[in-house]
This record gives C-alpha cells, sequence and structure tokens, in this order.
C-alpha cells in the first residue's frame, strides 16, 4: 500500500513536469521521491529479518576445528572420579523410599564440609540450592540437622552455603519461574530439586516435559550451575525406567543418571547407570538406630560376599544333588551284575539311562574312581574293593 502511494505521488509529479513545462524544484522533488522508492522496494521484510537473525544465531552455534571449549568442571567425586558436572542437567532415580533424599544429603555435606565418606567436592566453598516440593516443613529441617551432624559446621557457614527452601505449597505452575529467581538471587553451583514431578501438570504431558527439560537447560548454562532433579522410577519392580514422557526426557537430556537402591538390611546403595561420560563408582550408605547417616562400603562388601557364598554352597547342593543321583544309579547297575561290571558296558548303559553324552559319563566314572566311590580292577568297576572277581 504505501509503496503505491508512493509511486502514484512520482507518477503525477512527472505528468505536471510534461504539462507545466515546470523544471528545477519539480526535477528535484521527482529525483527524491525516486529515492525513496528506491530505498522502500531494497528494505527487506519482517519475514527476511527474521530468517537473517535466525541464519545469526545458527551460526553463533556452529562448531569446528577451531571451536575452544572449557574442559568440563564437575561439582563432586568419588575415587577420582567426576559426577555432576556444572552447566549440565542430571538425574537421580528410585522407587519409592530408596533413600534419594539421603543420598542428597550426603551430597550436600560433601559440598559443605569438603568431603563425606568417599565423596569429595571439587568447588571451593560452593552456595547449594535445595528445593524439596514433597516433604513437609519438619522433614525438610530434618535436612539441614542431618548435614549439620555429618559436617560439624557453624550454623553460621551452612545458612550461607546452603539455601534450603520447602515449596511443597507451591503449584506446578509458578515452580519453575521461583526456581529460576532463587538462582539468580542465589547464584548457587548447585541446584537440587527433589520432587521434579510437581513442576508439571502430569509426568505423561510430553509438550509439558519438554518445556520444563528444555528450561531447566536453559537455566543450567545461562548461570553455569549443575541441577539435580529427583525422580521417581515407575513402580513395577522390574521397571528401572522414571516415570513417564517426563522421566523419558530427563534420561535423554541428563548427563548423568544416578540411581538408589534398599537392601532388605536397609543399605542405601547408588550407582550411575548411564553417564554421558566415565561412570562413578558404587557408593553405600546407612541410617543408624538414630537415624544419622553412615558410610555402609564395608557393611555392603560383606553382604555382596555373604551373598556369593550362599549362591555358591546352592549350587554346590544342586551339584551334589546331581552326582549323587547319578552315583546311585550306577551303583543299582553294578549290583545288578552281582557287584562288577566291565567299564564299557556301564558306560553304555548309563548313557541310555540318563540320556547323556558318553564323554560326560567317562568323566563321571572317572572322578568316582578317583573320589573312591567306585572301584576298578582289569577294566571291571566294583562297588567295592573287597570284591574278589573270578580268575
Amino acid at each position: 500500500m504505501e509503496y503505491n502511494k508512493i509511486e502514484t505521488q512520482v507518477n503525477s509529479l512527472q505528468n505536471v513536469q510534461q504539462t507545466g513545462g515546470l523544471t528545477g524544484h519539480v526535477n528535484s522533488q521527482v529525483q527524491t521521491i525516486n529515492d525513496i522508492v528506491s530505498e522502500a522496494v531494497n528494505q527487506p521484510t519482517a519475514e527476511e529479518k527474521a530468517r537473517k537473525e535466525r541464519l545469526s544465531l545458527l551460526e553463533a552455534s556452529r562448531i569446528t576445528t577451531a571451536t575452544e571449549v572449557k574442559s568440563e568442571a564437575y561439582a563432586l567425586s568419588i575415587d577420582g572420579v567426576g559426577f555432576f558436572a556444572l552447566n549440565d542437567l542430571h538425574a537421580l532415580k528410585g522407587k519409592q523410599k530408596s533413600g534419594k533424599s539421603a543420598v542428597l544429603k550426603v551430597c550436600t555435606a560433601a559440598l559443605l564440609n569438603g568431603q563425606q565418606f568417599r565423596l569429595k567436592s571439587e568447588l571451593e566453598e560452593p552456595v547449594v540450592l535445595f528445593i524439596d516440593t514433597e516433604q513437609q516443613t519438619a522433614d525438610v529441617k530434618l535436612i539441614i540437622d542431618g548435614v549439620k551432624h555429618m559436617t560439624g559446621c557453624e550454623d553460621d557457614y551452612i545458612d550461607k552455603h546452603l539455601l534450603l527452601y520447602s515449596l511443597r505449597r507451591l503449584s506446578y505452575d509458578t515452580l519453575l519461574s521461583d526456581t529460576r529467581l532463587l538462582i539468580e538471587k542465589h547464584r548457587p553451583q548447585v541446584v537440587f530439586v527433589d520432587g521434579l514431578v510437581d513442576y508439571v501438570a502430569s509426568f505423561n504431558d510430553e509438550v509439558m516435559s519438554r518445556q520444563l527439560i528444555h528450561d531447566l537447560l536453559l537455566l543450567c548454562e545461562e548461570n553455569e550451575c549443575a541441577i539435580v532433579n529427583v525422580l521417581h522410577e515407575n513402580k513395577a519392580a522390574d521397571d528401572e525406567n522414571m516415570r513417564g514422557h517426563l522421566g523419558t526426557v530427563l534420561s535423554q537430556k541428563a548427563g548423568s543418571v544416578l540411581q538408589c537402591r534398599r537392601t532388605k538390611s536397609g543399605i542405601i546403595g547408588v550407582t550411575c547407570p548411564d553417564a554421558r561420560h566415565g561412570t562413578m563408582p558404587a557408593w553405600n550408605i546407612r541410617f543408624d538406630v538414630e537415624g544419622h547417616i553412615l558410610d555402609a562400603d564395608a557393611e555392603h562388601l560383606q553382604e555382596v560376599k555373604a551373598a556369593k557364598d550362599m549362591r555358591d554352597a546352592q549350587r554346590q547342593a544342586e551339584r551334589d544333588l546331581i552326582v549323587k543321583g547319578r552315583l546311585d544309579t550306577a551303583l543299582s547297575i553294578i549290583r545288578m551284575h552281582n557287584g562288577s561290571v566291565l567299564r564299557s558296558e556301564l558306560t553304555s548303559i548309563l548313557v541310555e539311562r540318563l540320556k547323556l553324552s558318553r564323554p560326560v559319563i567317562s568323566s563321571f566314572i572317572s572322578q568316582m574312581l578317583k573320589d573312591g566311590k567306585l572301584f576298578e580292577s582289569n577294566k571291571n568297576i566294583m562297588d567295592s574293593q573287597n570284591i574278589v572277581l573270578p580268575l
């Protein structure tokens, strides 16, 4: 429309010049308008501007052979292996009541104290933002009590370096923006979100889940922090996937996924089944009778050894039962032959009765002879050394 108006004005002035013989001033006006028209025609459209801006953004994200990338910085390490990288999203999963909150307490204690059990902080006096959306206030307060008991840190130090918030009463439609506000205010290096499922209306809403994880990733990168999100596994005992579309997207985007399992004896084992880079060594904790968290690595090793010994004993008992059955069959055959039978004949009969291969039966007879369960003389197999063979 605007271009048509300008073109009409040009045509009108040109007509005036032709009919009235005007020169000078009119010619100048015509030239000016022609310049305006030319400039207007050459101006990029809104669509072209948007395309150019988008391409500029994409080019800024290109990685080339000359691209310099900072080495990954970790919040924590165990046995020299780092985990919970900064500028990235992470997950902690497990069945309900498997000890996930206790694991976060130990991680927090390690960050504040420099080391807790085998966990070591890789940051210098970091600020930790801890958001709990599941427990009531009294239980959330126990987090600080537990950290204080494990670390022995003074109250002022804890309050300065641990920002703990009980957000159980907040709705999913404000939790993300509230988290953003807290991160921008406190500038933490590590953020623990105990209850990510409360950030969405439904963990099976794919669009909302993808948007949430995308926004959290941006928060990580913009604020150079690690955000560790707690999410339950599916209820089925044999399904270790995190719940719903939210769990699927989180597992896809997370730099590392830690898992909690609680044994019948109460030991909480922590492993790293999924990591973009090197996996974290396993570690173990437990509660004592007073509810304090203790290192349980030694007890876990004892449990593992005891379980292995039990499995070995069961397998040996099963093998012994099989051997006894085969020996009983062999003895019954020998006695049917008056206490002595040619080894070749005994082998053939056992192959037929037990439906086993000849090499297996031959090996079995050799072992029974070695163990003194059977005896051999002149290629005859006997059930006793006292049998006198005919000449």
